[in-house]
This record gives C-alpha cells, sequence and structure tokens, in this order.
C-alpha cells in the first residue's frame, strides 16, 4: 500500500473524532468530583461513538475492509484505550482483584475484548495476512464482541442519554444486518423457473 494510493479523508475524520472525543473528556471531566472516573466513562463512550461508524462499515462492506473501516476502527481502539488506562490504571490503581470483585464475568469480557481489537487493528494494519478464512472469521469474532460489548455497556448497564445512545447503535446495527441480508440475498428464479410443471 503506497501513501498516494490511500484515501486521506477517512483517517482524518477518525483523527479528529479521536481528538475531540479526547479533548471533550479531557476538559469537560475538569469539574467533577472523581475526575478519574468520569474520564473513564466517557471515554468508553468516545470509543463507542467513534467505532460506530467503522462497525456498520464492517457489515455492508462487499469488498472486505477499506479505509474508512481501518481509521474509524483504528480511531475507536485508541479511544477504548484511552478508556482502559482510566478504568484500569487510574480508578482502579491496576488491582485486577479489586476491578474483578467490582464487575465480576464484566472485567473478563472487558479484557478479552480489549485483546481482540487491539489484535485486530494490528491484523488490519498489517500488509501479511493470514489465511482468508481465519482473517474473515477473527474480524467477524472481534467485530461481534466489540458491538455486543457496547451496546450491553450502554444499552443494559446505563440510563439515560447513554442507554438511548446505546440503543441508537444496536438499531444501526440490526438494520445494517437487515440491509446486507436483502442485498446478498440470491435473487429469485425467473418467473418461468417458478411456474408449476
Amino acid at each position: 500500500m503506497h501513501l498516494r494510493d490511500v484515501d486521506l479523508l477517512p483517517y482524518g475524520l477518525g483523527l479528529l473524532a479521536l481528538g475531540a472525543g479526547l479533548a471533550t473528556v479531557t476538559f469537560g471531566s475538569l469539574a467533577e468530583p472523581d475526575v478519574s472516573y468520569t474520564r473513564s466513562e466517557w471515554t468508553a463512550l468516545s470509543a463507542m461513538l467513534i467505532a460506530t461508524p467503522a462497525l456498520v462499515v464492517n457489515v455492508l462492506s462487499r469488498r472486505g475492509p477499506d479505509d474508512w473501516w481501518r481509521a474509524f476502527w483504528t480511531a475507536g481502539l485508541l479511544a477504548f484505550l484511552a478508556h482502559f488506562w482510566w478504568a484500569v490504571i487510574r480508578t482502579y490503581q491496576g488491582d485486577f482483584g479489586a476491578i474483578f470483585a467490582r464487575q465480576g464475568w464484566v472485567a473478563g469480557t472487558n479484557l478479552l475484548v480489549t485483546l481482540l481489537w487491539t489484535l485486530d487493528v494490528v491484523r488490519a494494519w498489517t500488509p501479511r495476512r493470514l489465511p482468508r478464512a481465519v482473517d474473515v472469521g477473527f474480524r467477524w469474532l472481534t467485530w461481534t464482541l466489540v458491538a455486543v460489548s457496547f451496546v450491553a455497556a450502554a444499552a443494559v448497564f446505563r440510563t439515560g442519554t447513554v442507554q438511548q445512545i446505546g440503543y441508537a447503535l444496536g438499531a444501526a446495527l440490526v438494520l445494517a444486518i437487515v440491509v446486507r441480508l436483502i442485498n446478498f440475498a440470491p435473487a429469485p428464479p425467473p418467473a418461468a423457473d417458478r411456474a408449476a410443471p
């Protein structure tokens, strides 16, 4: 991949979204009573909002990952790693025992999502590819876990505006899946073939 072959618009917009999200988190949380906890929540929301275009594009794309997917998938991960930092290092001071005591199995799924998403972004930027079936399977596994994690965290475990954003993400993903199924369904046989013998 040569720079002249790359569409820079998606990467610019992905970085702009990441910068705007992190600036909002940084400056908007200064007046909060627990800055670290607030930033851990807000960076998770930023990651969800930034990654949403990549989640939808992944479903709708016929050609597989493209610049738009890679840009927003990567920027979303960077915001999610900021969430990981604020939650694990700042809020819990790196005490995984306390994290698991408070969150239970959810902490394990969050660690799994963080690991798989990171590996998927590395895979997306690596020129050497795995066998196609493994590559596609890993991307869809990661997509599913990230999507379920975001929708559950927002729509199930939160209330108010964040819950509504979770519902909107879930609806966007369902709509994208329906559109893909409609667009990829086999064409019906010609009328002559459907006639009774």
